[in-house]
């Protein structure tokens, strides 16, 4: 048996956050059109209803990216991911700035920040990233 690659299992690991990070919008965006719904609430109860449809909507159209764009293997796919990612650090800067209020906010924001940054970066620097994001767009 073969040996898996350290890229191989950062994009497995990518995989495996981006299918949760849907299924979580998902969730999030049944509870804000529903109201009610079977399972325990995932949304913040401080943030307002403007404030998380675009929280879900950031959330589903970055890991919608990442998955589409790795079962496609779409070349656009980093720069698709990046801009995701642009807008779930936005609505973090504004829900950190405005509605959170306990006092790790902000030690918060900048792990969520590293974690793009992290994300980002080895979309568009690794070797396994390259090799797997290579399809020309349609």
């Amino acid at each position: 048996m073969g040996r898996i690659s350290l890229g191989r299992m950062v994009l497995a690991g990518l995989v495996l956050l981006h299918a949760g990070l849907l299924v979580w919008a998902l969730m999030g965006l049944a509870e804000w059109i529903a109201g009610e719904v079977p399972w325990p609430a995932v949304a913040n109860p401080l943030f307002p209803r403007p404030m998380l449809l675009f929280h879900w909507l950031s959330v589903i159209a970055a890991s919608t990216a990442f998955l589409a764009g790795l079962t496609l293997r779409w070349r656009g796919t980093p720069i698709a991911v990046a801009l995701g990612y642009a807008a779930m650090g936005l609505v973090c800067l504004i829900e950190t700035m405005h509605y959170l209020v306990h006092d790790t906010r902000w030690l918060a924001m900048a792990a969520e920040y590293t974690a793009y940054l992290a994300i980002g970066s080895w979309l568009f620097l690794s070797e396994t990233a390259r090799s797997t994001f290579r399809r020309a767009p349609a």
